[in-house]
């Protein structure tokens, strides 16, 4: 049970970062410098694109984010239940 939650809960890091780094790719139009988003490097994004982004924009921002954010954790999750199921067979 407890490896179950770690998975969990390196899954919905993954997704996290995933979250952060599309949404700040999106609202800035680059890549996270060094590859990792922080909060305050989002936050700043999001509070410099008000003025550039429309609404309905920045909806579909965050609704693209958050697709890829739960795609990469059903991902994560299935690949790791069939390595499990794999080395329970064997």
């Amino acid at each position: 049970m407890v490896q179950q939650l770690r998975l969990e809960d390196w899954a919905w890091q993954i997704a996290a970062d995933v979250y952060r780094l599309n949404l700040y790719s999106r609202l800035t139009g680059r890549t996270a410098p060094g590859g990792a988003v922080s909060d305050e490097q989002l936050a700043r994004a999001i509070r410099e694109s008000f003025t550039q982004t429309t609404d309905a924009a920045y909806r579909e921002m965050v609704e693209l984010a958050t697709d890829a954010a739960l795609s990469a954790y059903d991902r994560v999750v299935s690949r790791n239940v069939k390595q499990a199921r794999a080395q329970l067979a064997n």
